[in-house]
């Protein structure tokens, strides 16, 4: 089954959900939450991809827990299991389709100039 995407992220929905990036200076106000999932070793994050076609499933992508209130005694959370998607016309090295189920897929990339293992490491302590 394929299915024909669109996704518009605005920057109020991409602080939803997931991995906690720590911004500027530092300390739990400067902390935020992106859309990020690993995937075969590699951090891929939430993106305006536009109209993407989701393809077949290749296998499971993990969302880490968001914690963007540090101490506050709710850590421990298990990452949730996506099912990860091929993107039509794209490179699973480069992009993937992740949700539930085909219809409620989200288009993330990688940029190993950005996204490379360490990230996988900080956000989940482990690969």
């Amino acid at each position: 089954m394929r299915t024909v995407r669109t996704l518009v992220l605005a920057g109020a929905a991409l602080v939803m959900a997931t991995g906690c990036t720590a911004g500027g200076g530092g300390g739990a106000d400067a902390a935020s939450c992106a859309y990020v999932v690993a995937y075969d070793g590699r951090a891929y994050w939430g993106i305006d991809g536009g109209d993407f076609e989701v393809g077949e499933a290749v296998g499971v992508a993990r969302k880490p827990p968001c914690d963007d209130t540090p101490n506050d005694g709710d850590g421990g959370e298990a990452a949730e299991e996506l099912t990860a998607y091929r993107v039509v016309g794209r490179d699973t090295g480069t992009a993937l389709a992740v949700g539930t189920s085909p219809d409620d897929a989200v288009l993330v990339t990688f940029d190993p100039e950005k996204h490379g293992s360490e990230t996988v490491r900080e956000l989940f302590g482990e690969l």
